[in-house]
């Protein structure tokens, strides 16, 4: 519905109105999982807590600083970031980056 709309196929309302149903629909059926889960946890012990660790993740977040050595020092840190925004900024990559 989404490229629809961008391509001007769709108005704005329908597009606006398709995503808010789509959204209430998925917090309908989250809500329905974990209210079920909950009611069942004492007797589906292994579903409740396999929904519980799945929630419990953290997702690790990447940056620049990441994907260097492990062993750059601290004041180095400063250069390859700014090394990295500048690449980012004029469309050329440095060495250290790529």
């Amino acid at each position: 519905m989404r490229r629809q709309w961008k391509q001007g196929q769709v108005s704005w309302e329908e597009y606006r109105d398709s995503a808010w149903l789509y959204g209430d629909g998925i917090r309908r059926a989250k809500a329905q999982l974990e209210l079920s889960l909950a009611s069942n946890a004492k007797n589906k012990k292994k579903g409740f807590y396999r929904y519980v660790r799945q929630k419990r993740k953290v997702k690790k977040k990447h940056t620049p600083l990441d994907e260097q050595d492990c062993q750059t020092m601290d004041e180095e840190k400063p250069e390859v970031l700014n090394n990295f925004s500048a690449s980012v900024f004029t469309g050329n990559l440095s060495s250290q980056t790529s």
